[in-house]
């Protein structure tokens, strides 16, 4: 007997940025996972539309307009699939807020009354009145007619508890929590791959010390809470006394002015912006990722440093603590005290004892709570109990 699964197609949807967007991105990266977890698990995933529909600024009239276009792209969708003989059995978005709702599942999904799953969605009361009015209602749309929404991030389980407290307090809650996910460490055969990311190779190319524990930053250089990070970042390596090197990976229209910030840190080199690929072949090599996470929402690169065997020193802000266990994979200080974060540092350079019992959990965690076989069976069991339930009321 053929499963659920076995033949079931997904349509999948990520109105902030499609996993097909050339710029790389925290969003880009979970987006990519979902897609290779629903495979994983045995669906045939379309990516059914790369509109964008993010408005940064609140322009109402552009968010009429994205409105209007998605109407229309939702019956060229509908239209492609008919031609194409793909019938899909839910559709699956990722990642929605006031800035950038899904226009188009719930159209399509009334139209082929299939279930709406929703991956990664929050919710702010707050934005009912002002600029982004307009696409506050459409996200309460999605939430209102979403058959299963999965939270990966904690703090956004909560404003939505709220919503559907209010809105439906006579039904079950289609909240699902899920622990974010990553996949396996690439395995490269290629020599002059192995040489460039071995430590004398790593150490010849951005001019670091092979003597000197490195410690090591993966941001984007933008202005908002990423500047303030490494504001706060560069007074905390300012302050450290143990001996290090830090390398910081990442590039953006900032990036003149994050340069700046270290300009007087002779211990600090830049690599520029690298692929995925190559930041997870460096990693195995530093003892540290050290960022302070100012408003950040979860930060993949937590998770994949933490699977390469690398502790981590964060701000606790977001979801960073439901992908870091604090004092055992790495250590949460407050994001906006650099002296706190520059006194952690130093402890844990001054302490290999702990700092190597701190690398090896940090693997132990990952493959026990955070792998992306796990969350694959998961997620199955979520899309089989949509479908079912959606069937059963037809």
């Amino acid at each position: 007997m053929t499963s659920l699964n076995e033949k079931a197609g997904i349509a999948f949807y990520a109105p902030l940025k499609s996993p097909l967007h050339p710029t790389p991105s925290g969003d880009r990266r979970i987006a990519r996972l979902f897609i290779n977890a629903l495979e994983q698990g045995g669906y045939h995933v379309e990516l059914a539309s790369q509109l964008r529909t993010f408005d940064k600024r609140g322009d109402e009239c552009r968010q009429q307009r994205l409105i209007a276009l998605a109407k229309k792209e939702a019956a060229r969708i509908i239209r492609r699939w008919s031609k194409q003989g793909f019938s899909p059995q839910a559709w699956f978005s990722y990642h929605l807020y006031y800035k950038a709702p899904d226009l188009i599942g719930p159209i399509i999904c009334k139209k082929l009354n299939i279930p709406y799953i929703v991956a990664e969605a929050s919710w702010a009361d707050k934005r009912a009145n002002g600029a982004w009015a307009l696409y506050h209602q459409q996200v309460a749309h999605a939430l209102d007619i979403a058959t299963k929404v999965i939270c990966i991030n904690p703090r956004d389980r909560i404003a939505l508890n709220d919503f559907y407290a209010l809105r439906q307090p006579k039904f079950k809650t289609p909240l699902i929590s899920l622990n974010a996910f990553i996949d396996d460490l690439p395995i490269y055969h290629d020599d002059v791959i192995q040489v460039s990311s071995s430590r004398k190779g790593l150490a010849d190319k951005y001019d670091l010390d092979s003597n000197l524990p490195w410690l090591i930053t993966i941001a984007m250089m933008r202005s908002g809470d990423k500047f303030v990070s490494y504001q706060g970042l560069s007074s905390a390596i300012d302050s450290l006394q143990q001996s290090h090197q830090l390398l910081i990976i990442g590039d953006g229209v900032m990036q003149p002015e994050v340069k700046a910030l270290f300009a007087q840190h002779k211990q600090v080199k830049f690599a520029g912006a690298l692929e995925n690929s190559q930041i997870r072949l460096l990693l195995p090599h530093f003892k540290l990722l050290v960022w302070p996470a100012i408003n950040e929402a979860l930060g993949m690169i937590f998770l994949e440093a933490q699977q390469a065997g690398v502790a981590v020193v964060a701000g606790d802000q977001g979801g960073v603590s439901s992908i870091v266990k604090n004092k055992v994979t790495g250590i949460l200080v407050d994001a906006y005290n650099p002296q706190e974060m520059s006194v952690t540092i130093d402890a844990l350079l001054d302490n290999s004892a702990q700092l190597n019992a701190m690398k090896q959990a940090a693997k132990d965690y990952v493959i026990k709570h955070h792998s992306i076989e796990a969350s694959a069976l998961q997620l199955n069991r979520i899309i089989q109990d949509a479908i079912s339930n959606k069937r059963e009321t037809l």
